[in-house]
């Protein structure tokens, strides 16, 4: 039988935002929506039972799952290590912390005007031997597709040069108001940014809305660094370049400057930035792809990780 810590209450509970309560049991500690908590418990949902949880057609590093609220669907996301610990510790975390933290993160961004999923509940279970078994839940964002969904699209002619401005353009405007607000995204790729279907379509003149996921380890910088931001930057650019060459080419050299464009409209230091980036990237391209290299031959994907035992 699973054995609870002695004091189960996480001291960032006192911070969460407005508009979510606590529920505490021997098996877990939840925070959930007011907005939300009456549909999800009528699916059984709370801190220590998953309820009527169903797969979802949506995949992370490892699948996803959903809950059908008949008019809305939410996505439970189990936390999951990635590298070499997820064969050391599976789906174990030490810190129980981390999904409260990112749900405050959230609704932090939401409210500076950033669009991001809301965060509808939390959850940390105690694991049997030790350690902590962690989930979110997010609205779903319906109809979308990741950026690197539409950089591969731009690739095989697919969307018209409009539309590419229009989305090269809107990233380095989102990418500016992050590092503007002084938020690292921990796992900065083309997959945790997501479009809208219908905004790629050519008879639709709005702007293209970006929205950002997965935000597990960001963290707002009080101070943010020229280094930093370029080390964020870097770690977009090497997704695009991981594509690049496993057999395309993704983004013209006009995309980059319409980018650097949006990112840095006064030009003062884009120029820097970039020849920075790329000088870093030329010098530790070599130690990623081995990592990457290492990761593909030893992965067993076959493995699923993040579903609690008894």
């Amino acid at each position: 039988m699973r054995q609870p810590p002695g004091n189960p209450t996480l001291p960032i509970l006192g911070d969460l935002p407005p508009g979510y309560f606590v529920e505490e049991a021997p098996g877990g500690v939840l925070a959930i929506s007011i907005d939300y908590a009456r549909g999800l418990h009528g699916l059984g949902f709370g801190p220590e039972e998953d309820g009527k949880l169903e797969d979802s057609d949506l995949h992370g590093r490892k699948p996803l799952f959903q809950f059908d609220l008949g008019d809305e669907r939410l996505v439970l996301r189990r936390y999951n290590h990635g590298g070499l610990l997820r064969w050391a510790t599976g789906a174990r975390f030490l810190d129980p912390e981390r999904p409260f933290r990112e749900l405050i993160l959230g609704d932090a961004l939401r409210r500076s005007g950033i669009s991001t999923p809301q965060v509808v509940a939390a959850r940390s279970r105690p694991a049997f031997g030790g350690g902590w078994y962690l989930d979110l839940v997010t609205r779903r964002i319906e109809d979308s597709s990741d950026f690197g969904a539409v950089i591969d699209a731009l690739s095989k002619g697919e969307l018209s040069d409009a539309i590419r401005a229009r989305a090269i353009t809107s990233l380095g405007d989102l990418l500016r108001k992050l590092h503007s607000f002084g938020l690292l995204h921990a796992d900065l790729q083309p997959r945790n940014l997501m479009v809208l279907n219908s905004a790629l379509k050519q008879e639709n003149q709005e702007e293209i809305k970006i929205w950002v996921i997965d935000l597990d380890q960001s963290a707002f910088v009080e101070s943010l660094s020229d280094s930093e931001r370029r080390r964020n930057l870097r770690r977009l650019f090497r997704a695009i370049d991981r594509r690049d060459r496993s057999g395309g080419h993704f983004l013209r050299n006009t995309d980059y400057a319409r980018f650097f464009r949006a990112y840095d409209p006064d030009g003062g230091r884009w120029k820097d930035d970039w020849r920075r980036i790329v000088s870093e990237h030329v010098r530790r391209g070599p130690f990623h792809w081995f990592g990457q290299l290492f990761e593909k031959t030893f992965s067993d994907t076959s493995k699923r990780h993040g579903n609690p035992g008894p």
